[in-house]
């Protein structure tokens, strides 16, 4: 795998992914992780005094260059039902990364639920549980891929995890960073006979402001993964 320091280029996947950003790039697409807009009303109800991060995030995102995005899902925080200012706030992001992208691709998240109603209304932007582009499948990562789509993909890309990696200097100072975990993916053949799938690439969350983890629960797509290699945002390799 050839690596550089301040671009990194992974054989088999074909990102481009610069030092301290979130997000990968391809082609005409950027690529980035989850958002959890929101997620600060949640903070406030526990006794936090957290501002709203929500401009700062669309003012990060707009700023990308490419040409189309694509999202890993998990665009909102809450679970529950949208209410009407949530949906305003929603609404006015998708819009801004409308008018500012060519396609607005979201891979749906196990958060995002209601958000087809606001999709719905910005002609280029498209909500679906999967996306391939070139050999790649693009899905949140909560659950396991489609037959079609592990069928003509050799690699899954996904968010969901938050991945982190924890390192400690010789001072025994504990650092906590976020990071794009590597895989090896052999789903069940008894499933996925036809399954091309060879690798995973779960994407650091977006949003810096929320939590992660350097903990890989055995669950949904990870049971049938190993994991190879952490690459930390400042392209630490760990």
């Amino acid at each position: 795998m050839p690596f550089s320091y301040r671009i990194v280029e992974i054989d088999d996947i074909p990102f481009k992914i610069t030092k301290n950003l979130a997000a990968g790039f391809m082609g005409e697409y950027a690529v980035i992780g989850d958002l959890h807009l929101g997620f600060e009303e949640e903070l406030n109800l526990n006794g936090y005094n957290v501002h709203s991060k929500t401009g700062e995030l669309t003012r990060d995102i707009l700023s990308l260059g490419p040409k189309k995005l694509i999202m890993l899902g998990d665009i909102r925080s809450g679970y529950t039902e949208i209410s009407p200012r949530e949906g305003g706030v929603l609404f006015t992001v998708l819009a801004k990364l409308s008018s500012k992208f060519e396609e607005v691709i979201i891979t749906k998240g196990n958060h995002d639920g209601g958000l087809s109603k606001l999709t719905s209304r910005l002609e280029n932007v498209r909500l679906l549980s999967e996306f391939v582009y070139r050999d790649i499948g693009f899905l949140h990562g909560h659950a396991l891929p489609s037959k079609e789509t592990a069928s003509q993909v050799k690699t899954l890309c996904f968010g969901h995890l938050h991945p982190s990696v924890t390192t400690i200097d010789d001072n025994g100072v504990v650092y906590k960073k976020d990071c794009w975990s590597l895989f090896d993916v052999r789903l069940p053949k008894v499933r996925y006979k036809d399954s091309k799938v060879k690798y995973g690439m779960a994407f650091p969350k977006f949003n810096k402001y929320i939590g992660s983890t350097d903990i890989i629960r055995k669950n949904g797509l990870m049971k049938y993964a190993k994991l190879t290699l952490r690459l930390s945002t400042d392209l630490l390799i760990v």
